[in-house]
């Protein structure tokens, strides 16, 4: 599979060029690239909802995904708490998302 998709960074417009300089992020639910400088420099201060201060495919991210994979298939069993499950799934799915757009052209 070639890879022809260019990745934009959200901030600055500039060409992302390679993963180690790519930063997945949320902006009010939506999923955005930003370089490494750019997330460093001018975003990371901006800790709100609508501004994630965490990146989704850094190691951290990568760690939360798999406690919400195991979190989520162990409610799913609870009678009660079922439902929470999906919380859970909302986690995993926005990891996923930002791979198959972003990530995998790196």
């Amino acid at each position: 599979m070639a890879k022809t998709k260019k990745i934009i960074c959200e901030y600055c417009a500039g060409e992302i060029k390679n993963g180690g300089e790519l930063l997945v992020t949320t902006n009010f639910l939506s999923v955005v690239p930003y370089h490494d400088r750019c997330f460093t420099y001018q975003i990371k201060g901006l800790s709100t909802f609508f501004v994630s201060n965490v990146p989704l495919n850094g190691q951290a991210s990568n760690v939360g995904t798999v406690f919400a994979v195991v979190l989520g298939i162990i409610v799913l069993f609870m009678p009660g708490l079922r439902y929470l499950s999906i919380i859970a799934l909302i986690t995993v799915l926005y990891r996923l998302y930002s791979w198959f757009m972003f990530e995998r052209y790196l």
